[in-house]
């Protein structure tokens, strides 16, 4: 079986590390897969899949025009004329979708290349951007366009940011005639919360099955560290966070409001965070950027009385999974796939914005972290990647029969 996978990262943040894991899987099984990407970054052990998508130059060219106009997936034309040459020669037996945002794909013309070939299409939705007009979330915006028609995007300067045009509504017809023009398409939700806007949009037609989100057990576990004498933080209650990028919708609010009512036995550390949103945070917030070390992302997951995820929209974030899978509790907000992270022993869920409850619940994690890791760890093998991805290669075989 052959498997050609397409992500904006390959081995690299959530997505890619995803689509990593499926690859290796695939090669396990006695197939071969490559990993079509468009960011240049890639972890070593991610080379012997990877397909670079593009050049530096081109992806510039793109991102101007998605800035200026709004236009994510009209540019890269080029680039996937190449990808395209990549595929036949490789003659995939099933093509992989994960994240087609990112400034890397000229999508009428993958999407006219696939729909010619009638090959088996699998769709992971990492977020809900193909079936919305430019968003990747709109919960915070309690927008609901996207069920008829965008138009007038209230969150244009969000993620895929635009500074000049509304394409929304042009997106949003686009979308709809060039995805749909696949016959043989399968999608596959991370948790049941995506679902329910799944099947509310045009893309609702499709099948669709959940297939939960795997972390690798082998990578994430509970490791030694010197973290705390390090950065000075013994005799201290950790509440850690981690994102990719603290915009608004993560919450980084809610956790200065937080440490500010905590008081001095809690240090809160951030990691993520840019150079310009370090230097604003209060004393006791330890401000970090973003680390693509896996290893040192587990030694501060090992570290810390608690993960907390004030995230106010996301899908099946890998935080939450990678701490449980070092045996840390995990507070979030009621936010989309989050609740369904943990159970009343491995962490704690609480209404969006109580940032009262949120830090009774940070106090009541920091109290019992100890006795809550036997449940994270036993939490956390739903989430073991060997066995939930098993399911993608059980979907491969039966959609390649």
């Amino acid at each position: 079986m052959r498997v050609f996978q397409l992500n904006t990262f390959c081995g690299v943040k959530s997505t890619g590390r995803i689509a990593l894991e499926i690859a290796k899987l695939v090669r396990e099984d006695g197939g071969e897969c490559r990993i079509g990407y468009g960011v240049p970054e890639l972890s070593k052990d991610s080379e012997s899949y990877a397909y670079r998508i593009g050049t530096p130059i081109q992806r510039k060219v793109h991102a101007a025009m998605r800035k200026l106009l709004d236009a994510e997936g009209y540019g890269s034309f080029m680039a996937t004329r190449k990808l395209i040459r990549e595929m036949e020669t490789f003659q995939p037996d099933l093509v992989h979708f994960h994240n087609l945002h990112g400034c890397y794909l000229h999508l009428p013309s993958l999407f006219a290349y696939l729909g010619k070939k009638d090959i088996p299409v699998v769709w992971t939705l990492h977020d809900c951007w193909p079936f919305t007009g430019h968003c990747a979330y709109f919960d915070y915006s309690r927008c609901e366009r996207w069920k008829m028609e965008c138009h007038h995007c209230p969150q244009q300067k969000s993620y895929p940011v635009c500074i000049g045009l509304d394409g929304s509504r042009r997106n949003h017809l686009n979308k709809k005639k060039w995805f749909t023009k696949l016959k043989n398409l399968t999608l596959v939700a991370p948790c049941e919360w995506m679902l329910k806007p799944l099947k509310a949009s045009f893309m609702g037609l499709y099948p669709a099955k959940v297939i939960l989100n795997g972390v690798n057990l082998d990578v994430f576990r509970p490791v030694d560290s010197q973290l705390r004498s390090q950065y000075g933080l013994e005799g201290k209650k950790i509440c850690l966070s981690v994102a990719a990028e603290w915009d608004a919708r993560k919450g980084l609010k809610y956790l200065i409001e937080a440490a500010q009512k905590m008081g001095e036995d809690y240090r809160f550390v951030v990691i993520g965070l840019d150079e310009e949103q370090i230097k604003t945070l209060p004393d006791n917030i330890l401000g970090l950027q973003r680390t693509a070390s896996t290893d040192e992302l587990a030694a501060w997951y090992t570290t810390a009385d608690c993960l907390v995820n004030p995230t106010l929209e996301d899908n099946m974030p890998m935080v939450n999974l990678e701490a449980l899978a070092c045996g840390t509790p995990v507070g979030v907000f009621e936010t989309g796939g989050c609740p369904e992270a943990v159970d009343d022993n491995s962490g704690i869920v609480v209404a969006q914005g109580n940032v009262d409850a949120l830090c009774d619940g940070i106090e009541t994690l920091c109290a019992t972290s100890d006795k809550r890791k036997s449940f994270c760890l036993e939490r956390a093998q739903m989430f073991d990647s060997k066995k939930t991805f098993q399911s993608y290669l059980a979907l491969y075989k039966e959609l390649c029969k």
